[in-house]
């Protein structure tokens, strides 16, 4: 029989797993996004440019050819990057247009964000 001393220990120990196993993702700072950065698959490359006052531009070709080239500001608010679009040049995004991806980790050199579709894209920054 297991005495009650060890039985609190194994206690706590699967109590402490459980709650490091259970935690989210804990936000970085607005200011770990801020810079340039680009993504590309064998269809489509997307550049943003997130800067420190809180707006950003960037372009998305697709095949190699442009097909959104826009503007809007941005903010960090708990594990989502929020955008909010103030012009396209193409027109293909209109004003006032939101989105939000998932921060699903933060680096110096890279982000990871889970996009509305559940896609799961790599940004690398742009020295």
């Amino acid at each position: 029989m297991l005495c009650f001393r060890h039985l609190m220990k194994i206690s706590l120990l699967l109590i402490s797993w459980l709650l490091v196993s259970c935690a989210s993702f804990s936000p970085q700072r607005a200011s770990a996004v801020v810079g340039e950065w680009s993504y590309a698959d064998r269809i489509q490359s997307c550049r943003y440019h997130f800067k420190r006052d809180g707006t950003f531009s960037g372009e998305v070709k697709v095949k190699g050819k442009l097909v959104s080239d826009f503007t809007g500001t941005w903010a960090v608010q708990g594990d989502y990057l929020l955008y909010t679009y103030i012009g396209d040049k193409l027109g293909r995004i209109p004003v006032g247009a939101t989105d939000r991806d998932k921060l699903l980790n933060v680096r110096e050199d890279a982000f990871w964000i889970e996009a509305a579709d559940g896609s799961r894209r790599r940004y690398s920054r742009i020295p």
